[in-house]
């Protein structure tokens, strides 16, 4: 029996690594939406040898944009919602400092 560990579970401990991974996600996620545009105009030329072989090929790369790009999740980031260097969080006080209100 083998098993399967899915590449979203594998811990990347390196910045590098992850930021590499969510750059191709994000890459396949986009171009599992643009080129399906081609398939109209693909369809309306004919599928002759030539139309035909590209029309698959376009289908091949679909698919495998998809399955690649199917984890990434667009409004997700790191940088969403840090507050830059220097400026304080007006929410309150951080997890460590919490002041109880009935001892205020």
């Amino acid at each position: 029996m083998s098993t399967r560990v899915p590449l979203k579970r594998i811990p990347l401990t390196f910045p590098l690594a992850e930021r590499m991974s969510r750059t191709v996600r994000a890459l396949a996620f986009w171009a599992a939406i643009v080129i399906p545009v081609g398939y109209p105009f693909l369809l309306h030329a004919g599928l002759d040898r030539t139309n035909g072989l590209l029309f698959v090929g376009l289908l091949a790369a679909n698919a495998v944009a998809l399955a690649v790009g199917h984890d990434y999740d667009p409004g997700s980031s790191r940088d969403h919602g840090v507050p830059a260097a220097g400026v304080s969080n007006a929410s309150g006080p951080p997890d460590g400092d919490r002041v109880d209100e009935r001892d205020a």
